[in-house]
């Protein structure tokens, strides 16, 4: 049986089955202590509770999300949403993203939209979040570049494991502000997105 819970402090020594694998991305831990102190409730797990288990409790994924921006930018972004390999494909990330949604989507956060940052050769991760209902924005050229790479001369250089697209998913009041059918198209460099 799966519930979410909110994710505490003493859970940073409880990831290895979750972090310790290639597709997640690991932070300072000062990262995660950020996230727990300003946006708390945006910062939370799913557990399993199963017969099998040591503690009779597994931490089986994640979600790291925060608010930001001001006006029609005013969204909320998601950081980190990962799943433990033995748990994946049972709909755990739909289920961490649904409650990011349903936690934003009203009072007090009223946020106009969700995004989220995607490798463009992450065809996996792509396909999930255009199942629930994500789509891309722009592609972010040179996103995941590594400071000595330095940002892509033109924004015609594109490479699909170092660029991410900026994917989005309106709520009710954004009324299609922030979704682009073409969002392919549409290319930026890094320091260009700000909020």
């Amino acid at each position: 049986m799966t519930t979410v819970q909110p994710f505490e402090a003493t859970d940073l020594f409880k990831l290895n089955n979750v972090n310790l694998d290639t597709l997640t991305e690991n932070f300072p831990l000062e990262f995660y202590f950020e996230y727990l102190i300003l946006w708390p409730e945006l910062f939370f797990k799913s557990v399993e509770y199963t017969a099998n288990s040591n503690s009779n409790h597994d931490i089986s994924g994640y979600m790291m999300a925060k608010t930001e921006g001001k006006g029609q930018e005013w969204h909320s972004h998601i950081t980190a949403v990962t799943v433990c390999p033995e748990f994946r494909r049972i709909s755990l990330a739909s289920m961490l993203c649904n409650t990011l949604e349903a936690i934003t989507d009203s009072e007090p956060h009223n946020v106009n939209f969700i995004d989220l940052f995607v490798k463009c050769n992450n065809q996996l991760a792509i396909m999930l979040y255009e199942k629930l209902g994500y789509s891309v924005y722009r592609r972010v050229v040179g996103y995941y570049n590594s400071n000595e790479d330095g940002y892509p001369e033109t924004l015609k250089k594109i490479n699909d494991g170092k660029d991410a697209f900026d994917m989005r998913k309106a709520m009710a009041r954004d009324k299609g502000q922030n979704i682009r059918k073409d969002g392919r198209k549409h290319k930026c460099y890094p320091h260009e997105v700000k909020f």
